[in-house]
């Protein structure tokens, strides 16, 4: 059996005397924990923050079928030059000749119709003719009539007699023969009386079918004056399919607008197609400009004009640009971990060369919305924010911890504007953590 010494024992005893009731200031050491410390720098800061944005051009013309056709093969490809005035694709122009003909045509013939129907010469002269006619027949019927008067009085007067004479003859105041001279004279009168009166109505119904002679020329003129307007119709809308077909002629040319080049080809073409049918859409890459979904909170941070920096792809050199616009109005977009966020369209036009940039690429756009020269400025990671919204650093004094609450200006990707709380000379934790607390003592690694 060992035997015990007594001196062991009693340093025994002391080390777990330590470990039971110092082992909290073990931890922190027995001069402080050992904790990274720095103070804040004096410098250039630069706030921004970051979005992805696509490539786009302002405007894109689409060519299109401007008629119905058949067109020869386009032999243009995506990304080949165009100049204005260029044609782009050929119509087969046969259809196009062959309806202005027809058009003019159907014009001129109208308008030669409309000639003839101009000419009333005939017309006229049967109108004067007929109107003569109406004044002769007009006197014949007045002198008739005037003649059945002097007939039927010189029948009334022989009439007379022969009553008078026959009274006498019965008195025997007169011879027979008497008589019967008076009776014949008054029978000659009454025949002479009724072949007047046949002639007048015979005169009455000439007269009448003399004065129908104007109403008709006037009615066939009337009729003519409608088959005018008729016509005029119709050379009215011949006129227009001749405009049509003139107008469709003019657009049977397909023909470049702008100084550009083919971004899509839609269909190649030597085929029929319809009006409307889309051929290629072309474009200006000179007018390429960037769009970006900013957040709203970081969209009011920025203004037209606002500097941005565009990255098209690592290891390239950023291309400078300005922001353009900024849409009036927002809308409600998913993230990636299926919030809602409000965001709105940021316009950004390039203040630089392209480089290489088609329409439609990514690229990530920084905006920047703030920078100072002479800043004091912490790193990212040497500042907390408490439970109420608040920021606050752990100052180290008298190799002890101080809870500093901090006021934050303007923010980088690593650093961070102190606006109150700090100064230059002042030493902080580099990287505090939640375990921390304050009054806790330490040994800092400057």
């Amino acid at each position: 059996m060992l035997r015990q010494d007594p001196v062991l024992a009693r340093l025994c005893t002391v080390v777990l005397f330590c470990l039971l009731f110092t082992g909290p200031l073990l931890m922190s050491g027995c001069g402080g924990a050992p904790v990274d410390a720095v103070y804040p720098q004096k410098g250039a800061i630069q706030e921004s923050f970051t979005e992805p944005a696509r490539t786009r051009l302002k405007k894109t013309y689409p060519i299109t079928m401007p008629v119905s056709g058949r067109i020869e093969r386009i032999n243009k490809e995506p990304n080949d030059k165009v100049k204005k005035g260029q044609t782009l694709a050929r119509y087969d122009l046969v259809p196009f000749n062959r309806a202005v003909d027809e058009a003019q045509a159907a014009v001129a013939e109208l308008e030669a119709r409309l000639v003839v129907q101009d000419d009333n010469r005939l017309e006229q002269t049967a109108l004067v003719e007929a109107k003569s006619a109406i004044d002769a027949s007009t006197e014949a019927l007045k002198a008739s009539e005037e003649q059945v008067v002097a007939e039927r009085a010189r029948w009334e007067r022989a009439n007379k007699q022969f009553k008078r004479m026959k009274a006498l003859l019965s008195g025997n105041a007169i011879a027979q023969t008497k008589l019967d001279d008076v009776q014949l004279l008054a029978e000659t009168a009454l025949i002479e009386l009724k072949k007047q009166q046949f002639y007048l109505a015979a005169m009455k119904a000439v007269t009448f079918a003399v004065n129908l002679g104007p109403l008709y020329v006037k009615r066939y003129l009337g009729r003519k004056e409608l088959e005018r307007a008729i016509i005029e119709h119709q050379r009215s809308q011949a006129k227009a399919r001749l405009a049509l077909a003139r107008h469709n002629l003019e657009l049977a040319a397909i023909r470049s607008p702008i100084n550009g080049v083919v971004l899509e080809k839609y269909e190649q073409g030597d085929s029929p197609l319809p009006a409307g049918k889309p051929l290629l859409l072309l474009g200006n890459l000179k007018d390429l400009e960037v769009v970006a979904e900013a957040l709203t909170q970081d969209a009011l941070r920025i203004s037209p004009g606002t500097a941005v920096s565009l990255e098209p792809a690592t290891g390239l050199k950023p291309i400078p640009a300005r922001v353009k616009r900024i849409d009036p109005a927002g809308f409600t977009k998913l993230s990636s971990l299926g919030v809602e966020q409000q965001r709105v369209k940021v316009i950004v036009s390039l203040d630089g060369p392209t480089r290489g940039l088609g329409v439609g690429y990514r690229v990530q756009a920084r905006f920047f919305t703030g920078s100072k020269s002479d800043a004091l400025k912490v790193s990212r990671f040497s500042v907390m924010q408490g439970p109420d919204g608040s920021f606050y650093v752990f100052k180290i004094q008298d190799n002890r911890l101080k809870k500093q609450t901090v006021k934050i200006g303007l923010r980088s990707d690593l650093n961070l504007e102190v606006l109150e709380g700090l100064t230059d000379k002042d030493l902080i934790v580099a990287r505090p953590d939640t375990t921390m607390e304050p009054g806790t003592k330490v040994t800092p690694n400057k």
